[in-house]
């Protein structure tokens, strides 16, 4: 597939996962396969248009949230940072645990401990 598959499945995952939904969960939804569902996130299969408006309805989005419209020019490379990022269920865990943070100071300790382990390789 392409890239635009691969984003799209991304973003089906990233608010998949914002919703605590299972793979599985989905897919008997839609009346597919979990492995249905692991190859549309993966971009291995490209998802129709009528099975996307399905898991944009299930999902409580919109299509084009989910193929990433409404993006500007420039936008890819950091839309795709953070789709990968929030894509992850440790993305999502620090994002709930970020949230909870009242202490400015904090988040910026937090986010100097993270460039300093960047940094280093780490």
């Amino acid at each position: 597939m392409n890239d635009q598959d691969r984003e799209t499945g991304m973003r089906i995952r990233s608010r998949r996962l914002e919703l605590h939904v299972s793979q599985s969960e989905l897919g008997a939804a839609l009346g597919i396969t979990f492995q249905q569902i692991q190859k549309y996130e993966k971009g291995v299969n490209r998802v129709a248009a009528a099975r996307l408006n399905e898991i944009a309805a299930f999902l409580k989005t919109t299509m084009a949230a989910l193929m990433g419209g409404g993006d500007r020019p420039g936008d890819a490379q950091q839309n795709s940072l953070v789709s990968e990022f929030v894509s992850s269920k440790d993305g999502i865990d620090l994002i709930e645990a970020w949230s909870r943070l009242e202490s400015q100071q904090v988040r910026r300790s937090i986010i100097s401990l993270a460039r300093s382990l960047a940094a280093e390789g780490h």
